[in-house]
């Protein structure tokens, strides 16, 4: 077995840990902060080592591995649980109102609009800074843009996640004002070059 290999193996068994432990967090009465970190870092780990081990090959299939983890564990969660004696709460996103609760369209539209639409902004923007970054370091056009790709919706969800999870409007723009931050020195190079 190869360095490459075994590089690919520790990815995908980094990624299912980071399902596993994700799942588990999920799982908690409570959020539990330290098994989301958890999780989310051992995905990242698991899409660092897979570049290591093969490039956007390796992280892709490390992805894979991920994703079938979280697909086996859903399917078997869906099928071991009971229905639930009460209706679940809207109220985690804030985007449905609950029974009796005014519907206020206007502010949920804007929720949408800045989760699904603003969101994807500064996510581009990140991967436009990740493949600037990866042709700085020397890696091909390919691997570069294979990076970007894949970041771009990893970046959109992370970034989507912290803004509803945001009490207040004033902290979703926040959010959303930060996280244009990775693409600032990547448009600063294209125009410096």
């Amino acid at each position: 077995m190869t360095s490459g290999d075994m590089l690919l193996a520790l990815a995908s068994a980094a990624g299912i840990a980071g399902v596993a432990a994700l799942r588990l967090a999920w799982r908690q009465a409570r959020r539990s902060m330290p098994l989301n970190a958890l999780g989310w870092a051992l995905l990242l780990v698991s899409s660092v080592v897979g570049w290591m081990g093969a490039g956007a090959w390796g992280t892709s299939i490390a992805a894979l591995w991920s994703m079938g983890a979280a697909f086996v564990l859903l399917v078997h969660a869906a099928l071991v649980s009971e229905p639930a004696k009460v209706a679940a709460s809207n109220r985690r996103a804030g985007m449905l109102p609950e029974s009796g609760e005014p519907l206020r369209l206007g502010g949920r539209v804007l929720t949408f609009v800045l989760v699904g639409i603003v969101s994807a902004l500064p996510s581009v923007g990140a991967a436009l800074a990740i493949a600037a970054l990866g042709r700085m370091l020397g890696w091909s056009l390919a691997n570069a843009l294979a990076l970007a790709f894949f970041a771009m919706p990893v970046a959109w969800m992370l970034i989507a996640y912290a803004v509803l999870m945001q009490p207040t409007r004033r902290g979703q723009v926040k959010v959303l004002a930060i996280s244009t931050l990775p693409a600032w020195p990547a448009l600063a190079a294209g125009l410096l070059s």
